[in-house]
């Protein structure tokens, strides 16, 4: 969740902006002495299918049993859970799903100190569940270096994934069920351009070199949270939303001879290049959490259900895809990947984005469609349809006088009065996004930001829809949060596009 760098929970960002200042922190390379012990064992998870993650902080949530059904139907592979809950590990039985489970921050400090606490966790939430459920990955902490208030622990987690090692070893579990842990991106000091990726100082030689060790010979992934969707939203007027959404055709960045195409890929290569400069670049990568928010605080520009769709449904191709798999520094080496989020979680804290993630609904509904198998190009989606918002009613008539016909020149489409905030707020998304209206004058500064109100932003992009689409079937509907007028609506500076 993080920088360009740009962090999800707490929603703060820390951006190494473009033509910023780069502060290289060159560690030296470890000896290869320190690469002792390597296992043999082989890096799990390589089949290429999607993950997921499944969060649970919400009220309205179907049974774990009905939500794995979700999952095995929409045809993830890999599914990933943020403690290891009995009802989820039990409904998760028998079903092929690779299960990456986790010991969460506050349970660090008893697994460390005690080899009894630890046998008895692995005893609980392993033996009682595997191999019915094929958990292959525990993740011990997420974004533990992330949280100032957490420091106390910093220094257990290794200690934790040691115990945990060992119990798992006495079951002869090691090869089968790797341990690690996730982090945000906010453990980089820099990360533009890529090269220039360097871990934060004060980590590396008390905690991630010793947890980098045990991963590298444990051969297990390092766990990232990469989200582009904060760094793009925390300077859009830099990044360009088309290289946060896998969508340029010009590289964004030029690095070192290697050129970027997406958001994504520099984001990991910034991780690639911190790990080369501590001696461990061999150590592969997985992507625990990435996505793109469907809605958000009236401020949190560009989290709506277009992009939201776009990003993840060109993500799992990229994923998929033979000929893209990898990144410019590591090309051809397949990350597995979990979108965030299955559900939109109701009971989330934080900025509005926080509760709205999912790619379905609580009532198993999709937000969009979305394919996991990477098949699907753009194209051949039918965006938004399973959405009512976005249905193709005919457009209701203009205002007019009894048997006077329908006004065909002088019309405009804006946004009725009186609607539900959500309704038009989802209506604007679709048209700003999927939509191709033209809301460039809906930024900050442009000709129609003010009055910055919902209804009038909603106007001019309803009518620039609208106008655009018209004479190819495009409506003025909007799932009846439009209608026709033959008032012009512009006012100032703002001129609407008339018909």
């Amino acid at each position: 969740m993080k920088t360009h760098c740009g962090r999800r929970q707490g929603g703060f960002s820390r951006l190494d902006l473009l033509g910023g200042l780069i502060v290289l922190l060159l560690w030296p390379a470890l000896i290869s002495s320190q690469r002792t012990g390597n296992t043999g064992s082989s890096y799990r998870m390589e089949t290429h299918v999607m993950g997921i993650n499944y969060g649970r902080i919400a009220n309205d949530l179907p049974s774990p049993y009905e939500a794995v059904q979700k999952i095995k139907s929409m045809k993830i592979g890999r599914v990933k859970i943020f403690n290891s809950d009995a009802g989820v590990l039990s409904a998760l039985a028998n079903t092929g799903l690779e299960v990456v489970s986790a010991l969460p921050n506050e349970d660090i400090p008893g697994v460390a100190q005690s080899m009894t606490a630890s046998d008895q966790w692995v005893n609980k939430n392993v033996l009682a569940h595997y191999p019915a459920t094929n958990i292959v990955s525990i993740i011990v902490g997420n974004e533990l270096f992330s949280y100032e208030s957490m420091k106390p622990t910093w220094a257990k987690l290794m200690p934790a994934i040691n115990n945990l090692h060992s119990s798992l070893a006495k079951q002869n579990l090691t090869s089968h069920i790797k341990l690690s842990t996730a982090v945000a991106l906010d453990v980089l000091s820099s990360s533009y351009p890529p090269t220039a990726g360097a871990f934060k100082e004060e980590l590396v030689g008390q905690y991630l070199q010793p947890l980098l060790k045990f991963l590298y010979n444990s051969q297990s992934h390092f766990y990232v949270n990469v989200y582009p969707y904060f760094a793009w939203a925390s300077d859009p007027e830099h990044i360009p939303l088309d290289y946060a959404l896998f969508g340029a055709s010009t590289p964004g960045v030029t690095d070192n001879g290697k050129s970027y195409y997406n958001l994504l890929d520099a984001q990991l290569d910034a991780v690639n290049a911190a790990l080369e400069k501590v001696g461990y670049g061999q150590v592969r990568l997985a992507i625990s959490e990435t996505g793109w928010p469907t809605a958000g605080d009236a401020a949190q520009v560009g989290a709506n259900v277009a992009n939201a769709a776009t990003y993840n449904r060109r993500l799992v191709r990229k994923m998929l895809s033979n000929s893209k798999v990898g990144t410019p520094m590591r090309p051809g080496v397949f990350i597995p990947t979990f979108i965030f989020a299955l559900f939109n979680e109701n009971q989330k804290t934080g900025q509005g984005t926080e509760k709205h993630w999912g790619v379905m609904f609580p009532n198993g509904t999709n937000v969009y469609s979305i394919d996991m198998t990477g098949t699907m190009s753009d194209g051949q989606y039918s965006p938004l349809a399973d959405n009512p918002v976005f249905s193709n009613a005919p457009p209701p008539t203009p205002t007019q006088s009894p048997g006077q016909a329908p006004s065909t020149s002088g019309t405009w489409c804006v946004a009725k009065s009186g609607m539900g905030q959500p309704m038009v707020q989802s209506a604007l998304d679709f048209a700003c996004g999927a939509g191709g209206a033209d809301c460039q004058p809906l930024q900050h500064g442009g000709s129609c930001f003010n009055p910055d109100t919902l209804h009038d932003h909603a106007s001019y992009a309803f009518n620039s829809y609208y106008q655009k689409t018209k004479a190819a079937g495009g409506s003025c509907n909007f799932g009846g949060a439009a209608t026709l007028v033959t008032t012009d609506p512009s006012h100032d500076t703002c001129k609407f596009p008339a018909s």
